[in-house]
């Protein structure tokens, strides 16, 4: 099972601390919950909740599984960020319903390390990113470009946003694809996933309850396009995440 489907993670590492509206050196505690459907044949769907801290610093920041230094101060209308990122989407076979899915090979999780581009535009921050896997699991490469809308009132706000990333095959394959010695055993048809991606959109949004209590909201649309849709071992190429949370500021 798809413990944290990936949208779930980006969700939950924004939950806790949102730059926009977080102020230097803060700290954060709370709890959050997400939800994702299944992303394999047979598979449970995700329902996850987790302890998250955070810390947002002029450079330095801790959002749930992620962590980043942004070169230039928090506020800079332009950054580069250096990122750190746990990425959890696994696969285990036992648990799937599914025969076939019970005779594929493991998928493991991994640590994404990467860099960003910001630029604060006069319609929203445009973010590029560009990743790769550091903890050798499948030494693919990941990209990401997003359109963010930040929304600011008194105590609360809300940020749609709009982007596509991109997966390189070694990436692909190890999520969606089928190896020849897979399909033998499992009476798969073999597939060999190319450099692909998936458009996204969404929007998160916090309300300051109290100076010192945030409750935070996330929702996150993605769809699978090309090749990786003709997966045999995914349920659907079209998934949407929810993720809420709650948390004390110091």
């Amino acid at each position: 099972m798809n413990k944290f489907y990936f949208s779930a993670l980006v969700a939950l590492s924004l939950t806790m601390a949102l730059p926009a509206q977080a102020q230097p050196d803060q700290w954060s505690l709370g709890v959050a919950a997400a939800y994702s459907p299944a992303v394999y044949k047979e598979t449970p769907s995700n329902q996850t909740v987790i302890p998250v801290i955070g810390y947002e610093g002029e450079h330095l920041f801790l959002r749930g599984f992620s962590a980043g230094y942004r070169v230039l101060p928090m506020s800079s209308p332009q950054n580069f960020v250096f990122k750190l990122m746990y990425d959890p989407r696994t696969l285990k076979p036992g648990d799937s319903d599914n025969a076939q899915i019970q005779m594929l090979d493991k998928r493991s999780s991994t640590i994404l390390g990467g860099v960003s581009y910001q630029l604060r535009t006069p319609v929203g921050l445009l973010e590029t990113s560009a990743a790769t896997d550091i903890g050798d699991t499948h030494n693919g490469l990941y990209a990401e470009v997003a359109l963010r809308f930040p929304l600011r009132f008194s105590n609360w706000g809300v940020t749609p946003g709009i982007g596509y990333s991109y997966n390189s095959d070694k990436l692909n394959n190890h999520l969606y694809g089928v190896s020849s010695e897979e399909a033998a055993r499992s009476g798969l048809p073999e597939f060999e996933a190319k450099w692909d991606g998936q458009y996204f959109i969404g929007a998160s949004a916090y309300w300051n309850i109290i100076d010192t209590v945030r409750v935070n909201g996330n929702v996150r649309y993605t769809n699978l396009e090309g090749d990786i849709e003709k997966s045999p071992i995914i349920e659907s190429g079209i998934s949407t995440t929810v993720s809420f949370g709650i948390a004390y500021l110091f």
